[in-house]
């Protein structure tokens, strides 16, 4: 016979949170943190475009191909 056991978590109050600690980046980490996700975003937008401009291209061909 299968027995299903299900967890329930504690109850936290609010005195409780107050007391766990919480490490944050410096506000150094947080600006090299953020222009990291800048840069990638930045980079994923290029490659996007660039994407975008090969399908067009690729679409050209294919209508040339056909006339």
């Amino acid at each position: 016979k299968r027995t299903l056991h299900i967890a329930f978590p504690k109850k936290i109050n609010k005195n409780e949170i107050g007391q766990v600690p919480i490490n944050v980046p410096t506000l150094a980490e947080q600006t090299k943190i953020g222009s990291f996700f800048k840069q990638l975003d930045d980079t994923i937008a290029l490659h996007q475009r660039k994407l975008d401009l090969l399908k067009e291209q690729k679409k050209g061909f294919l209508q040339k191909m056909f006339v």
